[in-house]
């Protein structure tokens, strides 16, 4: 019986917290009004439709992006061929509210990779891990301004 009332105590206690993780929650109560961008295109476009889709509220940002994109070769082998590559993304940003600046930042993210010698294979990798480095900058832009609400 003793075994029983804890179970449901703790059952009815984890219920009643309202405890939500904050990546679950991927909508924001704010959103952008306009959102000017310069360099590398399609790191901007990745990044301008993750902000947008998640975005929705009252409150309107307008946010400046210049985004720069750098591969460097880390590794050769004894030919002199590259063997691991470098690719960094680095973004400048600053968020305006009512055509003030209210935050601006610098957000960098780096992959490294090994050379493959299909060019065509190659090429999409990179174009993949663009991707996935762009969209982990537009989340960090999402909880950056998040908190600035708050």
């Amino acid at each position: 019986m003793n075994k029983v009332i804890k179970i449901l105590i703790l059952f009815f206690t984890l219920q009643g917290c309202s405890f939500e993780p904050i990546l679950i929650n991927k909508n924001f109560d704010f959103r952008f009004e306009n959102i000017n961008s310069s360099g590398d295109e399609k790191i901007n476009e990745i990044i301008k439709n993750n902000l947008l889709s998640k975005t929705s509220g009252n409150k309107k940002y307008k946010i400046n992006l210049n985004s720069k994109k750098n591969i460097q070769i880390v590794s050769s082998d004894s030919k002199g061929d590259p063997k691991i590559y470098k690719l960094q993304i680095k973004v400048d940003y600053n968020v305006l509210l009512d055509e003030k600046n209210i935050y601006e930042n610098t957000v960098t993210k780096q992959s490294t990779y090994n050379n493959i010698t299909d060019k065509y294979e190659l090429l999409q990798y990179e174009n993949n891990i663009t991707k996935s480095l762009s969209k982990n900058i537009a989340e960090e832009l999402l909880f950056s301004i998040k908190t600035l609400g708050q």
